[in-house]
C-alpha cells in the first residue's frame, strides 16, 4: 500500500492554468507512464530519480530541473522514496497563446528531459521556489505571472515572438500608457496579465519589459506601491488596518503587512500610531 505523507497542490482561482505540486517523502511511489495536457517543470529537491521518456532513460538528482512538454509520455522512478522530495510545475500552454499540441511539437525532436547545465542555475532554482512562495502567499496574479514569465526566460523554454519594431521611444507608447492609465484605475482588482494585453495590444511577453523600460517598474510592482500609497493614507484616517488591506485587494493582512513593510520601513500598526513631530 502507497503511504503518502506529504503532496501539497497550490493553485489559485485568479490563474487556472497554472498548478504547482508539492511532494515531500512518499514510501513505495513510482509514477506509471503518463503524460499531461501542461507543461511540466520540476526541481529535484531532494534524492535521485530514473527518469523515462521518449523511449529514453535518464538519471536525475537532486538540484536539476527537468522539463516535460505537454502529451509527451514520461515516468519517474525515484531511487528512495523515502528520501525524495520535488517541486513540480504545470503550466497549461493556453497562457503562451499555444494549445498543447502546438507546443509539443516545438519540443518533441531529441528532447532531453533535464534541463542543460547552462539553464540549471541557481537563479531558475530561486525563480521555481518564488512562484511556489508567491502562490503560498496568496500573492497578486501578476506577481506570480511576471515571476513565471522570468522562470520560463531563464530556463529556456519561452518561445518568443520576433521582437517588437518600435519607430519611437517604448517611453512614447501609447498602448504602454494606456496599461499604466489602467492599473492607476483599477489597482485594487485582481489583474492578469491576459487582461493587460487585451488592453495595450502588446503580448504579454513584451509587455512586462516595455512597461520597465518606461516606468522603472514592473507592472505589478507598480500595482502594489498604488495599493500600499492607498493603505497609507487610509491609515492616516484612523481606519482598521484589516479593513485597509481588504479595501486595497490584500488577500489577507499578513500579505499587506509584509508587503507594507516592505515598502515603508514599519508594519501598518507602527506607521498608523507613529506621532508626527
Amino acid at each position: 500500500m502507497t503511504e503518502m505523507t506529504d503532496i501539497i497542490f497550490l493553485r489559485d482561482p485568479d490563474l487556472p492554468f497554472l498548478e504547482i505540486k508539492e511532494c515531500d517523502t512518499i514510501d513505495n511511489l513510482s509514477y506509471k507512464k503518463h503524460f499531461h495536457e501542461e507543461i511540466s517543470i520540476g526541481l529535484i529537491e531532494k534524492g535521485a530519480t530514473r527518469v523515462w521518456s521518449a523511449g529514453k532513460r535518464f538519471e536525475a538528482a537532486q538540484g536539476h530541473i527537468v522539463h516535460f512538454p505537454p502529451l509527451l509520455p514520461h515516468a519517474c522512478h525515484p531511487e528512495n522514496p523515502a528520501n525524495w522530495k520535488y517541486t513540480m510545475m504545470f503550466v497549461h500552454p493556453r497562457w503562451l497563446g499555444q494549445t498543447s499540441s502546438d507546443y509539443n511539437s516545438n519540443f518533441h525532436q531529441a528532447h532531453m528531459p533535464i534541463l542543460h547545465p547552462k539553464y540549471q542555475n541557481e537563479r531558475s532554482r530561486h525563480l521555481i521556489h518564488s512562484c511556489r512562495t508567491l502562490l503560498q502567499q496568496n500573492a497578486t496574479p501578476l506577481e506570480v505571472e511576471s515571476m513565471l514569465m522570468a522562470l520560463m526566460r531563464e530556463t529556456g523554454l519561452l518561445q518568443e515572438e520576433a521582437a517588437l519594431v518600435s519607430s519611437g521611444s517604448v517611453h512614447q507608447s501609447p498602448a504602454i500608457l494606456r496599461v499604466k492609465q489602467y492599473l492607476d484605475r483599477h489597482y485594487k482588482d485582481r489583474i492578469t496579465l491576459d487582461t493587460l494585453q487585451d488592453i495595450s495590444g502588446i503580448s504579454k511577453f513584451h509587455l512586462i519589459r516595455m512597461f520597465a523600460e518606461s516606468y522603472h517598474l514592473a507592472p505589478h510592482a507598480y500595482q502594489n506601491l498604488l495599493r500600499i500609497n492607498y493603505a497609507k493614507e487610509q491609515l492616516l484616517q484612523g481606519k482598521a488596518i484589516a479593513d485597509v488591506a481588504s479595501e486595497a485587494g490584500f488577500y489577507d493582512q499578513s500579505h499587506f503587512t509584509r508587503a507594507f513593510a516592505g515598502c515603508v520601513g514599519t508594519t501598518p500598526l507602527r506607521y498608523a500610531k507613529a506621532v508626527t513631530s
